[in-house]
């Protein structure tokens, strides 16, 4: 069932708001709308709460969540997984990319030199 759950969500909310925010960073549209915004915010916070311990925890679940669901043959959920395990690395490097910070839970590109005040 949990299965179900998560592959629904990655579905119907969880790619299409990652992709598009993705497509957003990607052609520098800021202010972010609010489901992309906080999709981003999310991760930036995330990637400062435990560093390199992010992206391990990440891949580590969701290979093996696609192992699981092709050992149940669960064919869409796997599907699913792996096309969202192809999008948060092309969403986390256009986070870098742009060196995007957050000021106030509003997604801003950074100041040239590093000031953020």
């Amino acid at each position: 069932m949990g299965v179900f759950i998560y592959t629904l969500a990655l579905i119907f909310f969880i790619i299409p708001v990652s992709l598009r925010a993705y497509l957003s960073l990607k052609n520098g549209r800021f202010p972010l709308p609010y489901f992309q915004n906080n999709v981003v915010v999310n991760r930036i916070k995330l990637r400062k709460a435990i560093g390199i311990v992010s992206p391990i925890l990440f891949w580590g679940l969701h290979v093996f969540l696609v192992f699981w669901t092709i050992a149940i043959e669960a064919w869409m959920s796997a599907l699913a997984i792996l096309m969202y395990m192809v999008i948060s690395p092309l969403l986390s490097g256009q986070i870098k990319a742009r060196q995007v910070t957050v000021a106030q839970e509003k997604v801003v590109p950074s100041l040239p030199g590093g000031d953020q005040s």
